[in-house]
């Protein structure tokens, strides 16, 4: 029998975490797994259940949240041999679009039911671990706006994206490695993609894998206005990143970002704002987290 210990946030999306026990009841597989059902009652309170879990023996911990609840339990998984599910019951699911698990409750256990296992890639940055996405300029000015907020759901996150671009005035960056040298580019935001999207199926680098110990530095010009709604679309259908004029993408193993007169940049890791950094520095660290997921990612 495997121990898996479910992790439920409470407070991601829009309640459906209540369905969790009786179709963890009714859908999850007796004849391989024991089961054990716990709730957070604080941010951070996933990484010390999660941490724990690792101590008492779990072989699979599932993360029961959003992208921010996924962060905190991964954070205490990368490096061990316990591995990560997901039931993703947030707000815009950006992991759980990438490796295709269903935001079906029932269909989403039928996944850890297979308990297929594959190792990922995660990312290091300034100490932070960063399973999916994160970014410095407008998008993470969103995300500390929205982290404000009791308001969710993707229209909630249209009005920040539409209100903020008003306001937002592009940024010099610089973006060093190893692996490209030194880049600079006045620009919207810079983005580090280990997955392919934000979240809501938004993509921002629809062939970044999170198999290949490579993170995409997506950097990001301000659009004008009149051919922002154009923009919008190539994101809503993945394809932003065939738009050479919209972004320029950097395959890296490491590098650092900062603004060229080191202001401290707002930063996002997985959704979620982190204290304002004067230099990002991402590392990638291949095959770290082991995840259960479909087949085929």
């Amino acid at each position: 029998m495997l121990k898996i210990n479910f992790i439920v946030n409470p407070h991601s999306g829009v309640g459906r975490y209540k369905q969790i026990e009786p179709i963890v009841d009714r859908c999850l597989d007796a004849t391989k797994f024991l089961p054990a059902i716990m709730y957070t009652r604080y941010r951070g309170h996933a990484i010390e259940l999660a941490t724990q879990s690792v101590r008492d023996g779990a072989d699979i911990v599932v993360a029961v949240g959003g992208d921010g609840t996924i962060n905190e339990v991964a954070s205490a998984l990368v490096h061990t041999q316990v591995a990560m599910a997901l039931i993703p019951v947030g707000s815009g699911n950006g992991l759980a679009h990438h490796l295709h698990i269903p935001s079906s409750i029932e269909k989403a256990i039928k996944v850890i039911n297979g308990a297929h296992i594959e190792s990922i890639d995660t990312l290091l940055i300034n100490n932070h671990v960063c399973v999916s996405m994160a970014g410095v300029g407008f998008d993470a000015l969103v995300a500390e706006q929205y982290d404000k907020t009791h308001t969710r759901g993707l229209w909630a996150y249209l009005k920040f994206i539409i209100n903020a671009y008003f306001v937002f005035k592009p940024h010099h960056y610089v973006i060093e490695s190893p692996q490209t040298g030194t880049k600079e580019a006045k620009v919207l935001m810079v983005s580090v993609a280990n997955s392919s999207q934000w979240g809501y199926n938004v993509k921002i680098s629809s062939k970044a894998s999170m198999q290949d110990g490579k993170a995409d530095v997506c950097v990001v010009a301000k659009p004008p206005f009149l051919t922002l709604t154009g923009r919008v679309l190539l994101l809503l259908v993945g394809k932003l990143d065939k738009n050479r004029l919209a972004e320029q993408i950097y395959r890296v193993r490491q590098c650092d970002i900062y603004e060229k007169n080191h202001e401290p940049q707002s930063c996002h890791i997985d959704g979620d704002p982190i204290d304002r950094q004067p230099v990002i520095h991402m590392q990638v660290m291949p095959g770290s987290l082991k995840i259960v997921t479909p087949a085929v990612i």
